[in-house]
């Protein structure tokens, strides 16, 4: 198995918004209380997070919705590597725009990776 390409400037860019047809995202930010996930998606009406860490359950990790469409969850995560994506909709499967790094998903597409120290 090919292991993923680890790029340290990629973590400066994971405090910066990117914008693509109206999804901004955000990279994860670890915190105190876990790292936390967070998409601006305005037209969402709901957003839940799949990953590894979940068995890639689209309704186990929903995240909550401000007022001004920016949605968010923090998750309890241990050491590691976790791969994840954002689903929109309960169908729209999105891969994040910021992460700290991609693998193939095996799918056609590329997961999100966020590294838990």
């Amino acid at each position: 198995m090919r292991r993923p390409i680890r790029i340290p400037w990629v973590a400066v860019l994971a405090a910066v918004s990117v914008s693509c047809a109206g999804v901004v995202a955000r990279g994860p930010v670890v915190t105190p209380g876990g790292v936390r996930f967070t998409l601006e998606h305005a037209a969402a009406k709901s957003v839940s997070l799949a990953g590894d860490f979940n068995d890639w359950s689209p309704s186990a990790h929903p995240l909550a919705r401000n007022g001004s469409g920016r949605w968010s969850i923090i998750v309890a995560l241990p050491a590691g590597e976790h791969k994840f994506m954002f689903v929109v909709d309960g169908e729209q499967w999105l891969v994040p725009p910021l992460a700290e790094d991609y693998v193939d998903d095996g799918f056609g597409s590329r997961n999100g990776v966020v590294i838990v120290r």
